[in-house]
């Protein structure tokens, strides 16, 4: 179904899976794009989740993630607990999360859970996270340009940042650029210095590093710096993750560049090296331009993994290191790629191969190579699906059966699932949707977030804020 038609009255294809760069956004390339419905089988997935939830009726492959190459291994260790205070009402406004990171993982039935509403009013919301060690100010991403601040509860009229005079924004449904990205550096609270990721107007799409404001914490100074540019080639498939990873390193993520249907990834950027785009990227920000020691050798400094149309959301388990990757489909499978910590370099297949069929027979890269890892979970849009957004394994306070379980969606449906990675093997996904009302509550699963005490949030791009609570 076009999300134009799912999402009455809101236009953005997120995490691209149609339209082009001018007009009224023409031809979709995955999912499902303006008047176009994805298809495509898939094998059913077998199993008894391990944990409450009802099981997906939506045709999925799991498997465990077969890693054929590795880079450095990261030597730091794990986010250390952090803690914070506060709770917030059913509906209206409410501060962050309260209590610590919790690694311990008790098991048990995940009790009944809700949505409880955080914030509203928003334009457009793509992202939500806090500062690094203090949940109760947490930072709302809206695509035209503007970071919002919800500090203690409350909605800040004036915004933490706006660089809406430099940001392509939504000109048209389901137009995919914007502000799309933002990270905290891992010292923000005695640095103040943090990271964007946006469509300019100038056709590029930019890394930039501000600072908070010296006077008002409230605020951000105007001033940037870039770190890389490269040049907008469709408008679609720009990716837009930002995440410091457990070695301090600044992740990132783009998509191929764009495309449609009929002809995907027209440039090969997937299999080229060479370039950044269909890359998860890694940056040294204390020692940039210098790339970190680890990353693929013989390409573009920066990349990490490679093989990806477009990792439009992607999140470090904050006790375990792994990277969850969900990359947007095309028209058949949409993917969730786990990654053990430390052990990047990795061929995710595209446009060779899409949740592990094959597309192109054709390229030096072949659709069995052993150097192609397949996607950890693989799931098709017979049941409506069509835009994976990745999302966190939960390791907060409040619901102790849910740690250690990830948590990721689709934008088109609205639907929530739940799956456990461990050992290389991942249980059967499982639907959260009925009982936290996704489907009825949400107006397009734009992302999820997580804030410094390890609680889950959903950003629904009709201009809300919901946390994920315990009933």
């Amino acid at each position: 179904m076009p999300i134009a038609a799912a999402v009455v009255g809101i236009g953005f294809m997120l995490n691209g899976c149609g339209g082009s760069d001018s007009g009224a956004g023409g031809g979709g390339g995955g999912g499902s794009g303006p008047g176009t419905t994805g298809t495509g089988g898939g094998s059913t997935s077998a199993g008894t989740p391990t944990s409450s939830g009802t099981s997906s009726g939506t045709n999925s492959t799991s498997s465990g993630a077969n890693s054929t190459s590795s880079g450095a291994n990261s030597t730091s260790s794990g986010t250390d607990p952090t803690s914070g205070a506060g709770a917030g009402p059913a509906s209206g406004t409410g501060v962050g999360g309260s209590g610590t990171i919790e690694c311990d993982e008790p098991g048990g039935t995940v009790p009944p859970l809700r949505l409880t509403e955080v914030a509203r009013g928003l334009n457009q919301p793509l992202f939500v996270t806090s500062e690094p060690e203090d949940p109760s100010r947490l930072y709302v991403v809206q695509q035209g340009g503007t970071i919002r601040l919800i500090n203690g509860g409350e909605l800040q009229s004036a915004p933490f940042l706006d660089i809406t005079a430099d940001v392509q924004g939504s000109e048209y449904d389901e137009d995919e650029r914007g502000l799309l990205g933002l990270a905290f550096h891992p010292q923000y609270a005695s640095n103040g210095r943090f990271f964007v990721y946006y469509n300019t107007r100038s056709r590029t799409l930019v890394l930039r590093e501000y600072k908070r404001s010296a006077s008002n914490p409230d605020r951000a100074d105007p001033q940037a710096t870039e770190l890389f540019s490269i040049p907008v080639l469709r408008g679609n498939h720009n990716g837009g993750m930002l995440a410091f990873g457990p070695d301090g390193m600044l992740y990132i993520g783009v998509g191929d560049g764009g495309g449609d249907t009929s002809d995907p990834d027209p440039n090969n950027n997937g299999q080229n090296i060479e370039v950044k785009y269909a890359k998860i990227l890694r940056v040294d920000v204390e020692n940039h331009p210098t790339a970190p020691a680890g990353n693929v050798r013989g390409g573009d400094p920066y990349v990490w993994d490679y093989g990806l149309r477009n990792p439009w959301r992607f999140s470090f388990d904050r006790c375990r290191g792994d990277l969850y990757i969900g990359d947007v489909g095309g028209r058949l499978f949409e993917e969730i790629n786990i990654e053990p910590r430390g052990q990047g370099n990795k061929n995710y297949g595209w446009s060779v191969t899409e949740g592990g069929t094959c597309l192109k027979d054709d390229e030096a890269t072949s659709c069995d190579s052993p150097t192609i890892t397949r996607p950890v979970v693989a799931y098709d849009h017979d049941s409506g699906d069509g835009s994976v957004t990745g999302g966190y394994v939960y390791r907060g306070s409040r619901i102790p059966a849910l740690r250690g379980k990830y948590l990721f969606g689709d934008f088109e449906t609205d639907r929530v699932w739940m799956l456990t990675w461990k050992d290389g093997v991942a249980t059967p996904r499982s639907s959260l949707s009925q009982d936290l009302a996704s489907e009825s509550t949400i107006q397009g699963l734009a992302s999820f977030g997580e804030d410094a005490a390890g609680e889950l949030y959903i950003v629904s791009y009709g201009g809300s804020i919901f946390r994920i609570d315990p009933e």
